[in-house]
C-alpha cells in the first residue's frame, strides 16, 4: 500500500479506475484506449514546469517519469512560484488514481494553487481553500499535497502537508534529514491542515517528491525514504546531478506508477542587504523611520529613491502605529530594487478604500499602491506584515 492510498484507504479510487481501463482493454476499445493515452500524456506535459522562474535565493531542477505502461498515465505535478516579498512557494502533488481524468484533476488543482498563491496565504490556509475547492468541483477530485513557503532573508521555510510524502531536507554538509510537517488528509477529503516552520541553513537542498520515487514494487514507504536519503546525501553536487541520482533506480525499469521530483537549492542574501529596526507603537516615531530608511538607502547608493522610499514608508509605520499595541519591526531588504516590510501586532489586514473629498485619511494605501512595484499583506505569527517592492531609483 502506497502513503497516500494508506491515507485514504476506505477510497479505492485507484483500483476502480484501473478495472475501468482495463475493462476497456478487453472489450476490444483499443483505438479509443490509445486516444485517451495520448490526451493524458499531452495534458500531463502540458502541466509539468518547463520555465524556471527567476526566484530570490532558490535555484531548482527537476524530473518527471511517467509510468511504464502508457494506461496509467498519473497525476503528478509540482511548482516553483514567485511569491511577494523575496519569497518562493514550493508545491508538489498527486491525484488518486491514472488516467486522463486524474490529469485533467491535476490540471484544475494546479492552476488553482496559481491562483491562491497571489493572495499570499499561510501554507495551511492554502491546503484549506483548495481542499473546498476540490469539493465543490465533485467527486473523485482527491489529491494528496506538500506546500512550502521559502523566505530567504529569514532563513525560514514554512509547510503544509495533505497527506503527501515527507519531503527531504539536506543540510550543507551533505546529512539528509526527512522533515515531518503534520499531516492532514488528502486534499478533497475535507479537514484540517497546519503550518509548521523549519530553519534552514544556506547552501541547504530542500526534496520534494511523490511516492511514485520512493514506493515502487516491494518497497513500503520507510524504506523507500531511506533509500532516497542515502542517494541524496553526501558532498554538494549541481542540481541535474542530485536530480539524477534521485532518480537513478527507476531508470530502464518497468515503473506501475509515475514519478515527479523537486530539487530546490535555498540560500539566504549575502553581504549587507538586510537592515531592521524596532519603533516604538507611537507618533513620533515617524521621523526615526525615516532616517533609518535614508541611512540604508544611502550606504546602498540608492539615494534617488529616498524620497519616494521615506514617504512611503511613513505610510505604513503610520497605519501599524495606529492599530499597534506593541513595537513595530521595519525591515528593509536590497534585492535588485528595494523590499520593505513593517510588522505589528495587528491581525486586521489593510484594504485600499476609496475616500471622499473631505476625509483626512484613507489615501495611504493608494498613495504605496501608485508609488511602488507592488504592495500587500500578510499574516504572521501574532500580527501581520505590510509590504512594498520599489525598482530603488527615482523613477519609481
Amino acid at each position: 500500500m502506497t502513503f497516500r492510498e494508506a491515507a485514504v484507504a476506505e477510497l479505492d479510487i485507484e483500483g476502480v479506475e484501473e478495472r475501468a481501463e482495463g475493462a476497456v482493454l478487453a472489450l476490444g476499445d483499443v483505438p479509443a484506449s490509445r486516444k485517451e493515452i495520448r490526451l493524458a500524456r499531452a495534458l500531463q506535459e502540458s502541466m509539468i514546469s518547463a520555465v524556471r522562474p527567476a526566484l530570490h535565493g532558490v535555484d531548482v531542477s527537476y524530473r518527471y517519469l511517467p509510468a511504464s505502461d502508457g494506461v496509467r498515465i498519473g497525476g503528478d505535478w509540482f511548482d516553483a512560484l514567485p511569491l511577494p516579498g523575496g519569497r518562493t512557494a514550493l508545491a508538489v502533488g498527486d491525484v488518486m488514481g491514472h488516467g486522463w481524468r486524474s490529469a485533467a484533476v491535476m490540471g484544475q488543482l494546479r492552476a488553482a494553487i496559481h491562483a491562491l498563491c497571489t493572495l499570499d496565504l499561510a501554507p495551511a490556509e492554502l491546503l484549506r481553500r483548495l481542499d473546498r475547492l476540490a469539493q465543490q468541483l465533485g467527486d473523485g477530485h482527491l489529491a494528496t499535497c506538500l506546500f512550502a513557503v521559502y523566505d530567504p532573508v529569514a532563513r525560514r521555510c514554512r509547510m503544509a502537508s495533505a497527506g503527501h510524502i515527507p519531503p527531504v531536507l539536506v543540510h550543507p554538509r551533505g546529512r539528509p534529514e526527512v522533515l515531518q510537517p503534520p499531516t492532514g488528509p488528502p486534499v478533497g477529503v475535507g479537514g484540517g491542515f497546519e503550518t509548521a516552520e523549519f530553519s534552514v541553513p544556506d547552501g541547504s537542498h530542500l526534496i520534494l517528491c511523490t511516492d511514485g520515487l520512493v514506493t515502487p514494487p516491494g518497497r513500503d514507504v520507510a524504506a523507500g525514504m531511506r533509500a532516497l536519503c542515502e542517494r541524496v546525501a553526501g558532498r554538494a553536487r549541481p542540481l541535474e546531478q542530485i536530480c539524477e541520482d534521485a532518480v537513478r533506480p527507476l531508470t530502464g525499469v518497468t515503473r506501475t506508477d509515475d514519478a515527479a521530483l523537486l530539487v530546490a537549492r535555498l540560500r539566504g542574501p549575502g553581504g549587507d542587504v538586510v537592515v531592521e529596526t524596532s519603533l516604538a507603537p507611537a507618533p513620533g516615531v515617524i521621523p526615526q523611520a525615516r532616517a533609518f530608511t535614508r541611512a540604508a538607502l544611502t550606504r546602498w547608493r540608492m539615494e534617488g529613491a529616498a524620497p519616494a522610499v521615506e514617504l512611503l514608508v511613513s505610510e505604513l509605520v503610520t497605519n501599524a502605529v495606529r492599530h499597534a499595541t506593541r513595537p513595530i519591526r521595519l525591515r528593509l531588504v536590497r534585492t535588485s530594487g528595494l523590499l520593505c516590510e513593517v510588522s505589528d501586532g495587528d491581525t486586521a489586514m489593510p484594504r485600499i478604500r476609496e475616500p471622499d473629498e473631505s476625509a483626512e485619511s484613507g489615501r495611504g494605501l493608494q498613495l504605496v499602491a501608485a508609488l511602488s512595484l507592488r504592495w500587500g499583506a500578510c499574516r504572521a505569527p501574532g500580527g501581520k506584515v505590510v509590504w512594498f517592492e520599489h525598482p530603488g531609483t527615482p523613477e519609481g
